[in-house]
């Protein structure tokens, strides 16, 4: 069965001037389709699970879910939406990924994304975890709130070794007052060695928040050289 998404009338419109393609491939679909037959028929049967080791956490650990593996085809749709500006993609990236998330089987307070800071965003123009946080929280009818900030620059990740990667985001981020007493789903693109997303939530945890999920819509187990950033 090829997952479907429901539509407005403006994205219809819209499909008519920018066709939808499979997620999967790139292929045109029809608008209601994320993933043409042939992809669809080689999804996962359930998402992508990590347990990253994190003190504060309850466990002890983040539990992280992907959407999907960063696999060829899914790896060029997601340099389109984040190096391409097709913002586009976050609405069916989010649908997708909020269907990911019910996986957790518990109740969110709400959404927030990995921040960028303002100079990257001023080059880029755009954060792309930030639109497909709101992509997944307008699919989950949760809040989508800025819960984070950037504390310092740093450098790109994908330029790093594993060992760098930590260091290198490592209190780089810092908590704000929403995210006491709440349960938070943190959104962002990739994950590969889970640095980011552990300094993200370390942050969270010390603001008060009483716990914190992460969501990606891909993750890369074997690769430790590219996009996370």
């Amino acid at each position: 069965m090829i997952p479907m998404r429901a539509l407005s009338l403006r994205e219809r419109a819209l499909c008519l001037f920018f066709p939808a393609r499979c997620l999967g491939c790139g292929k045109a679909v029809l608008p209601e389709y994320l993933f043409c037959e042939e992809c669809a028929s080689s999804l996962p049967g359930q998402p992508f699970s990590r347990e990253l080791p994190l003190a504060q956490a309850p466990g002890g650990f983040l539990p992280v879910l992907a959407s999907l593996s960063y696999g060829e085809g899914f790896r060029k749709t997601l340099h389109r939406f984040k190096f391409r500006e097709e913002w586009g993609l976050s609405t069916a990236l989010g649908q997708m990924m909020g269907e990911t998330a019910r996986s957790f089987s518990k109740d969110f307070s709400l959404v927030t994304c990995v921040p960028m800071s303002a100079q990257k965003l001023r080059r880029r123009g755009y954060n792309q975890s930030a639109l497909l946080g709101k992509a997944v929280a307008k699919e989950l009818g949760l809040p989508f709130r800025y819960a984070l900030e950037q504390a310092r620059e740093t450098d790109t990740q994908h330029r790093l070794t594993r060992p760098q990667r930590a260091d290198n985001v490592r209190d780089a981020y810092s908590g704000k007052a929403i995210a006491s007493g709440k349960d938070i789903l943190l959104v962002d693109d990739i994950v590969t060695t889970g640095a980011t997303l552990l300094s993200c939530a370390r942050a969270l945890y010390q603001a008060g928040a009483k716990s914190v999920c992460g969501l990606c819509a891909a993750s890369d187990l074997l690769r430790q050289d590219h996009d996370e950033e």
